[in-house]
């Protein structure tokens, strides 16, 4: 069956998933361009404006002083030629049209000078101006003077002071209106050839602005065709290479693995796919973290690069779960050479995270032509193998058989049964006795979780334990028989039986679970158990896995009232020098040093020794695997007061367990006048 592992993110994974370096360079740069064609266009409109105005002003200020002065100049001339024209006229009539003509003309003058004074002026303007009313003021008393003469009929006279002095003093204003005519044409000029300076300039900007955006903009457009062309590569890589180890993926291998059954057709070749699962790697991920995982994933995967042939596949499916595929072989026993090798390469010790570790791994085979003609079938039949390998012991391999799919199937089918069976009420708990071999009387039982299957009948936690724990139902099953075990002590408690304890086995994903220390206070007080009468069993390699955080916990678990016990101690990781650090109240001897107690020196020297230190840390101590007369006595003389095997009793239902709990055993065992002097009651 094809499963996953702890999916593994790499770093070039996370390099595409934030936002990169790119990103930020390619949105700066169309925020710049955005920005400049804004920029361009608010320059280009105030380079416009500035140059309509001083268009407008050579049009309209230029325009009005050259026309304000051209009608002084003709007012000026008028007012000459009138002069003159009255030092000459007798009729009466003509003379007084005459001088009204003069004063109209003076009037206009006065107006367009005054007119002209509110305008803008340059430095010579004005002094031009001021030049011509100083004339003025010089000339208009002659001109009055004349106007006098005429009209006392002193035409002679007025008519020799117009030609002596009026006329030449008129001559002179008239001239230095013609400079400031002059002048303003030359202003005129000055100003409408900055205009157009200051428009080419506009226009200069707005192409080197516009020509700047454009440049940008084709930067911009390179810079996302490069990006783009990035992206697309790596995700073209991504597609079909593993992101941690750069090994090909799933999809990559399939394809590689079709051509390698094409090229083993046409050359009547074998084909080996061997599916490789590691061992336990789920426990250095909880226990050293996912950067350890990963690296150790990473150097399996250099090492079984290192162990085949150039032209030879070596795939990551996911997890800790590899693929390799050789090809061109003539004989199953290459591919067998190739798979101790990569065996023994996985095996060599790890440095990481500057400890030394271990692994190992489980490998499953399937061969072409033999064990399937296509890429689906070789990678399900490797993968049902490699499980088999594991279920075997682990860090072996396991060829292909057909017989394991029928197995396969019936494990899936049990899966499916197994999924139901807590709610159908299905799973079930026998309970198994303790004697005190001092008083010969039960002890405590130890609840024993079976299900009894509708079909197969009763089944042993062998069958289904471990997909309990594959599945995560262990924590609910586990939480439900706590609660099961706890009513049913309750009740024997209730019949008379108040001495009597109970011990229940609890697995690493329930002990490490949050829920453990709610769901036994939720059992006790549902129950109204005694929580001194409870007794929760757990594995040494659970300590192991993080000894301080499991000595918390258990600290935890205790600080509620009840008792805590080492199961199968001494087939572990452990030691006795680590029992000083447990925070525990029993020990249990595991059945492995009970087998051959009677006739094994060594098997009876660590016996005694795991009772000695006991008793040095005030410890209890239970036998397991008590078969026979003889193991009993050997425990018996070796100190060990309370035992536990079939010798005693099997597992049975709850219902048997009653009629057992006033049985006294020493009777049976002959062994009322053997007690040991130094047995004390438990």
């Amino acid at each position: 069956m094809l499963h996953t592992g702890p999916g593994n993110i790499s770093p070039a994974m996370r390099h595409i998933e934030r936002p990169s370096a790119w990103k930020i360079a390619l949105l700066a740069g169309f925020v710049t361009q955005l920005l400049l064609l804004v920029f361009v266009t608010a320059i280009g409109l105030q380079q416009l404006e500035v140059a309509t105005d001083k268009l407008n002003q050579v049009v309209d200020v230029h325009m009005r002083k050259q026309t304000l002065t051209t009608t002084m100049v003709v007012n000026a001339r008028e007012r000459t030629i009138v002069i003159l024209m009255l030092a000459k006229t007798l009729d009466p009539v003509e003379r007084a049209n005459l001088l009204n003509q003069f004063s109209d003309n003076g009037s206009a003058f006065a107006i367009a000078r005054q007119a002209l004074l509110k305008l803008p002026l340059s430095a010579r303007e004005q002094g031009l101006l001021t030049r011509q009313g100083r004339l003025t003021s010089i000339a208009q008393p002659i001109q009055l003077q004349v106007i006098d003469l005429i009209n006392a009929d002193f035409t002679e006279a007025a008519e020799d002071l117009v030609l002596t002095q009026a006329i030449p003093m008129q001559n002179q204003v008239v001239s230095a209106l013609s400079q400031l005519d002059a002048e303003a044409q030359k202003v005129a000029r000055v100003a409408s050839s900055r205009a157009r300076e200051d428009h080419v300039m506009a226009r200069q900007w707005m192409f080197l602005l516009s020509g700047a955006a454009l440049f940008i903009g084709v930067f911009v457009a390179t810079f996302v065709f490069l990006y783009a062309s990035r992206v697309d590569r790596e995700r073209e890589r991504l597609s079909t290479e593993d992101p941690l180890t750069g090994l090909p993926n799933r999809m990559l291998f399939m394809d590689r693995l079709e051509q390698s059954l094409i090229r083993a057709e046409r050359h009547q070749t074998l084909v080996g796919v061997m599916f490789i699962d590691l061992d336990r790697f789920k426990r250095v991920n909880d226990t050293l973290g996912h950067a350890s995982g990963d690296t150790l994933i990473c150097d399996v995967a250099k090492r079984l690069r290192a162990t085949i042939r150039a032209e030879d596949i070596v795939a990551r499916l996911g997890g800790d779960e590899f693929v390799v595929v050789v090809g061109d072989i003539t004989a199953i026993k290459h591919i067998l050479q190739i798979v101790e090798k990569m065996l023994a390469a996985v095996a060599a010790p790890y440095q990481i995270a500057e400890r030394e570790l271990f692994s190992s791994c489980s490998i499953g085979i399937s061969v072409y032509p033999h064990d399937g003609d296509n890429s689906g079938d070789l990678l399900k039949n490797a993968d049902t193998a490699m499980y088999h390998a594991k279920n075997g012991g682990r860090n072996r391999f396991q060829l292909y058989d057909p017989a394991m799919n029928a197995m396969a199937e019936e494990r899936l089918q049990l899966e499916t049964d197994l999924h139901y069976a807590l709610g159908r009420n299905e799973l079930i708990l026998h309970y198994q006795p303790q004697v005190n071999l001092n008083t010969g009387r039960l002890h405590a039982v130890e609840a024993l979780v079976r299900w009894s299957h509708p079909e197969k009948g009763l089944l042993s936690p062998a069958v289904f334990l471990e997909m309990l724990e594959e599945t995560g139902q262990i924590v609910d099953v586990g939480r439900k028989l706590l609660e099961t075990a706890c009513h049913q002590t309750a009740g024997w408690h209730a019949a008379g039986h108040t001495h009597l304890e109970i011990a229940v086995n609890v697995s690493s994903k329930e002990f490490w679970h949050e829920g453990l220390i709610p769901g036994v206070q939720t059992a006790l007080a549902q129950s109204g158990l005694p929580p001194h009468a409870l007794q929760l069993e757990l594995t040494e390699g659970i300590f192991m896995e993080n000894m301080d955080a499991a000595v918390k916990r258990v600290q935890e678990l205790k600080a509620l009232g009840i008792t805590v016990s080492v199961d199968d101690f001494g087939t572990g990781y452990s030691s006795l020098a680590h029992l000083k650090r447990f925070p525990i109240d029993v020990l249990k001897i595991d059945r492995y040093f009970v087998k051959d107690v009677q006739h094994d020196p060594v098997n009876v020297a660590l016996i005694r020794s795991i009772l000695s230190l006991s008793h040095d840390l005030k410890l209890e101590n239970v036998a397991e695997g008590v078969e026979t007369l003889a193991q009993l006595e050997c425990l018996r003389k070796l100190g060990c007061p309370i035992v536990q095997g079939y010798f005693i009793s099997r597992p049975v239902p709850a219902e048997q367990i009653s009629s057992l709990l006033d049985h006294d055993w020493l009777p049976a065992f002959s062994l009322a006048h053997h007690v040991h002097p130094k047995l004390t009651a438990i």
